[in-house]
């Protein structure tokens, strides 16, 4: 992950340059071809993942699709602060490429840079609103 698409990820650009070369180095790189199964609802949560480019499709059981996620967004931060299983299941739709933080670097980041724990509020607020705009 380069200095300028770790600035466009809303989630770290409240970080300084320093922090986010810190976040940089720790994440891996993965890629998925179109239908790949990122994440499976229920399964263990190990990996905070933030999209670097394509798109994905995330799904719950008992709703179906709820929404799409593409660069710049996260996903997996729920079962990482809630200390459970996944929530949904995340499918590649195109080439999707993602950057995995591991949830002790993730934690270690929230309590280290509070400001970045707001930039996360903010997303999930956002998610939920549209979720009401857009109800399936």
């Amino acid at each position: 992950m380069s200095s300028s698409e770790s600035e466009a990820i809303p989630l770290l650009a409240t970080l300084g340059a320093k922090e986010r070369a810190k976040v940089i180095a720790s994440a891996k790189r993965r890629t998925y071809t179109p239908g790949d199964v990122v994440v499976q609802e229920g399964d263990p949560a190990l990996h905070l993942y933030i999209v670097a480019a394509g798109h994905a499709r995330v799904e719950r059981a008992s709703q179906g699709t709820v929404g799409t996620l593409g660069p710049g967004d996260f996903f997996g931060e729920l079962g990482l602060i809630e200390e459970h299983g996944r929530t949904a299941t995340v499918t590649a739709v195109d080439d999707l490429a993602c950057y995995l933080l591991p949830i002790w670097e993730f934690r270690a980041l929230l309590e280290e840079h509070p400001r970045m724990a707001i930039a996360l509020v903010h997303a999930l607020i956002a998610r939920l609103h549209a979720r009401e705009r857009h109800p399936r």
